[in-house]
């Protein structure tokens, strides 16, 4: 039997005790209650289509961002953190250096950190939650963690397997929630709430909710979303938003509740539970259903409308979105909480007025992404940066410092038509020349910058500033600027990517008779 099946942790009985009760209870079953820890600070709420902090619209001066771009007003911007409570119950037998999984795109997968050679879920906690503080300064207000986790490896491992290998579950297979998991998960709710910011905590994700027993009725993924809340609600703290499962309509979940058909039930039993306490949602992804249908009467259900643009434009995007609102109405808040990398992405959502969460994948190795264990939470690659950045200059917050980085295999920028300090005052052929030295993956994109806001990208080659051959520096006022260019590689079969980043200073002359 798994180690931490041995360990589990049943909080439905809590409904019906008083608060304190219900900390001794947990105390008595091995959770750790940090409610000693001072007053909770921040309440997460919803009022009309808009998020609220503490009764402030988000992202407006009352809120603390007087310099936040006013699109952002009621909106969640948010990252994909949903490892953050990881572990792997199969581990060291399976996901150490000694006994890898084998994946079918990545190669030998192992969680291990590089200088310990051990995987450590309490330092992958503990490091998350040392990590915030740079991120809400930067201007972020919300992630995601979800008790099943996500994806740790690009491709999910095998992915033609109805299961992913690794055990990582905060319920046991009768639904119950385990005390390990409980109290990271109380760990990294209770750091928000002192910054002042959101936890989407998930309850299921996909290819892992085989890990709670399949019963007749789905009793067990009942028992699993009642006792989730009521954990939630046995805390002090009141800035989480519940998302009942990643993608329902993905269609890759084996219990029929976690499904389009029958996530009607567990919206309605997460509702009854949460109250007025917890706003319930769950994340969709995959097209409208029809109206009447038992997806449809879901999405009208949820407290707010959670969705995934993963693999689109920008242009597509603000065409999702409008198609959401036109579907599901304009009295709630929309929120995208996963896409990908790309902070055209991010301005989009923002000119749609819908929060927008960044997904950064990763491969393994404690350096790049956020979501392949071991994790380095901090802003420490042009990837991580480059989102960061712009949210610190779409919120009016100090912009982070860029991190030290190399890597051989990263894509090399040759600039043609422009380089550092020219004068520019008439038509200029500029174009990015990528140079890609790693042999597998292929370039995917590269995108411009002008004076830190997106300006163009293409994903293409050539890639030429503005698309187009002959760009007019004269659209740009007289003075200082600087371009910058993105160029995105990837480094697995569907999220995963790096990219480098090269800024060059110019300035824009025009003559008298211009």
């Amino acid at each position: 039997m798994p180690r931490e099946d041995m360990k589990t942790l049943n909080v439905a009985r809590s409904l019906v005790m008083p608060r304190g009760l219900r900390a001794w209870a947990l105390l008595l079953c091995g959770v750790t209650v940090l409610c000693g820890q001072g007053k909770p600070r921040t309440t997460v709420g919803i009022r009309g289509s808009v998020f609220t902090l503490n009764g402030h619209t988000t992202y407006t001066a009352e809120a603390g961002f007087p310099n936040a771009n006013a699109n952002l007003a009621g909106t969640l911007l948010n990252v994909r953190a949903v490892e953050a409570i990881f572990d792997d119950a199969n581990y060291p037998a399976q996901g150490s250096r000694e006994h890898p999984y084998q994946s079918n795109t990545m190669g030998a997968v192992s969680f291990d950190y590089p200088d310990t050679g051990k995987w450590d879920a309490e330092r992958n906690t503990n490091e998350f939650v040392a990590a915030l503080p740079d991120w809400r300064r930067a201007g972020l207000l919300a992630f995601t963690v979800n008790l099943q986790g996500g994806g740790p490896t690009d491709g999910n491992y095998g992915e033609n397997g109805p299961m992913q290998p690794h055990y990582n579950s905060g319920f046991d297979p009768e639904g119950k929630l385990k005390p390990a998991y409980a109290h990271r998960l109380e760990k990294v709710i209770a750091a928000a709430d002192r910054l002042g910011m959101v936890a989407i905590v998930g309850f299921f994700y996909q290819g892992s909710d085989e890990r709670v027993t399949l019963v007749p009725g789905d009793g067990n993924v009942r028992a699993a979303v009642v006792n989730g809340i009521a954990f939630l609600k046995s805390l002090p703290y009141r800035n989480v938003l519940i998302e009942i499962n990643n993608e329902t309509s993905v269609r890759g979940y084996t219990h029929p509740l976690l499904q389009p058909n029958g996530i009607f039930e567990l919206v309605r039993l997460a509702k009854e539970h949460a109250g007025k306490e917890f706003p319930v949602s769950m994340s969709w992804s995959g097209g409208i259903f029809p109206r009447g249908s038992n997806g449809d009467l879901a999405l009208r259900l949820v407290d707010y409308v959670m969705f995934h643009t993963n693999g689109k434009t920008p242009e597509q995007v603000h065409t999702v979105i409008q198609e959401m609102r036109g579907w599901t109405g304009y009295e709630r808040p929309l929120l995208i909480n996963e896409d990908g990398v790309s902070t055209f992405n991010l301005q989009a959502a923002v000119e749609e007025r819908v929060g927008w969460g960044y997904y950064d994948q990763g491969w393994n190795n404690y350096r790049d992404g956020f979501q392949s264990p071991p994790t380095n939470w901090r802003i420490n690659t042009p990837l991580k940066w480059l989102f960061f950045e712009q949210v610190a200059r779409l919120t009016g917050s100090p912009v982070p410092p860029r991190a030290d980085y190399s890597d051989s295999e990263s894509p090399q920028i040759e600039l043609i038509g422009l380089k550092a300090g020219d004068v520019l005052s008439q038509l200029a052929w500029v174009e990015a020349v990528v140079h890609d030295h790693h042999p597998r993956w292929p370039v995917k994109r590269v995108e411009f910058f002008v004076d830190d806001q997106p300006f163009s990208y293409s994903k293409t080659a050539p890639f030429m500033l503005g698309n187009r051959e002959w760009w007019d520096p004269r659209d740009l006022a007289p003075g200082a600027h600087t371009l910058r260019v993105a160029a995105f590689d990837m480094r697995g079969p569907r999220f995963t990517e790096t990219c480098t980043i090269l800024e060059v200073p110019f300035t824009v002359q025009r003559s008298a008779e211009q």
